[in-house]
């Protein structure tokens, strides 16, 4: 019996393996499905989902982002900023799951100017929330936009979650907004610039799933 078991069981080691290998992509899939990928995927952009939006005292003493950042874009005439009611402000800050001002605080609100707008780009994307819950946003503030420079290689097919996956690893090309040749642009996004720099050399990852007898792109989990 214990014989039988173990050839019950190198016969099926044996098959899948020959199944995994049956269904391996060869290199023109992989990289016509990365090509998808970046196409559908492939914008940069900077979680800046609502506007406008509100900077506080407190978000100039602790450095947050938008204290640092726009300042910036509105010298390069993508924002435009207003003092406003503290009371408007606290409205605003709720909706984008901040911590409500002091009434008695000068708050400054920032828009965007019609240039701005050409970049806040119809995106659906979710985050989770300050309590844990999962907010949906419908566009984010984006600047470049990456396209395969070359795929560098990719795992064995494997089973993860019942479909059959392959991790991709690929350089890029990277055409950014011409605004983020600024060197104070750059500096404030240091991510983004970081990104701008690794073109052609940064590898990045795509996850890549069988369907119906094609490798198509898809997002992990």
């Amino acid at each position: 019996m214990k014989k039988t078991l173990l050839m019950l069981t190198v016969a099926s080691l044996a098959c899948s393996t020959a199944q995994a290998a049956s269904v391996e992509p060869s290199k023109s899939a992989v990289t016509r499905a990365v090509h998808q990928y970046l196409g559908e995927h492939g914008d940069l952009c900077v979680g800046k989902y609502q506007w406008p939006r509100v900077v506080t005292p407190e978000d100039q003493e602790r450095g947050s982002n938008d204290a640092v950042q726009l300042p910036v874009l509105e010298r390069l005439g993508l924002v435009r900023s207003e003092d406003i009611p503290a009371s408007l402000a606290a409205a605003t800050e709720a909706t984008d799951s901040r911590p409500q001002a002091a009434p008695a605080e000068s708050i400054r609100s920032y828009s965007l100017t019609a240039k701005g707008r050409q970049y806040f780009v119809e995106k659906k994307h979710s985050t989770l929330g300050v309590h844990g819950q999962e907010v949906d946003h419908a566009a984010d503030f984006c600047v470049a936009h990456l396209t395969l420079d070359k795929i560098v290689k990719w795992t064995p097919p494997d089973e993860v979650h019942g479909h059959t996956q392959t991790l991709v690893k690929y350089t890029y090309k990277i055409k950014p907004a011409e605004w983020m040749a600024d060197p104070e642009a750059r500096k404030v996004f240091p991510m983004v610039d970081r990104i701008i720099r690794g073109a052609g050399v940064l590898e990045m990852n795509a996850t890549l799933e069988r369907q119906d007898g094609r490798w198509v792109p898809v997002l992990p989990g």
